[in-house]
């Protein structure tokens, strides 16, 4: 057995691992796990430790089904701002909430916590009469007020099937990827110049 391989091996690993830990981006930092835990299997079987060996034996396929969660994450959110502006992307990150016609869903000046994604019914905007159908994200703009509040009503015009995510969810998908949050900005964005619901300053009627 050649130990200096060997040791290259380990150092590698070790370096691989360090970046791991120091990455500020959800992908890079998958990236090098998998490359971390290649190389810790290799280094941990030329020294015949298979403790370790089985430890990054498990943690390689978990770190690859990550990564690729992630990009297809990106990938469908990319998809989704340049096509029909719905958000189907952040379905598999959403729990069902469904309301009765009438039910208000989120009212003005209410904190802002959640938003939901429309599965099924027709919402309406009190304040303007806006109806909302099926494919249409409401209530995400409120994590990006300046005070954290709703600005408008919204009322299950009809029975609604909905699925909600919390901001804090909804936060932590934002900062994992930078790609994911300027893509969202983006949906954000040109959902509220063709609905012609860009905010307007204090006083002025402007989107949930």
């Amino acid at each position: 057995m050649d130990y200096h391989y060997a040791e290259l091996v380990g150092v590698a690993a070790a370096a691989a691992s360090l970046y791991a830990a120091h990455a500020k981006t959800i992908i890079p930092l998958r990236v090098a796990a998998i490359v971390a835990n290649v190389l810790a299997m290799g280094y941990s079987f030329l020294h015949g430790t298979y403790p370790t060996f089985a430890l990054n034996a498990l943690l390689l396929p978990l770190n690859a089904w990550r990564l690729r969660a992630m990009l297809n994450l990106i990938r469908e959110t990319e998809a989704a701002a340049a096509g029909d502006m719905n958000a189907d992307w952040l379905l598999p990150y959403m729990r069902p909430k469904n309301f009765k016609a009438g039910e208000i869903m989120m009212a003005r000046g209410d904190y802002a916590t959640e938003a939901f994604y429309i599965v099924s019914g027709e919402i309406e905007i009190v304040e303007n009469g806006a109806v909302r159908k099926q494919g249409t994200l409401i209530g995400e703009i409120g994590l990006f007020t300046p005070n954290g509040r709703r600005t408008m009503t919204a009322r299950a015009k009809t029975d609604v099937q909905a699925a909600k995510i919390d901001y804090d969810q909804f936060k932590e998908l934002y900062f994992q990827n930078p790609q994911f949050g300027f893509r969202l900005l983006h949906l954000i964005v040109a959902r509220l110049q063709t609905s012609n619901e860009l905010p307007q300053p204090a006083g002025s009627v402007v989107t949930t």
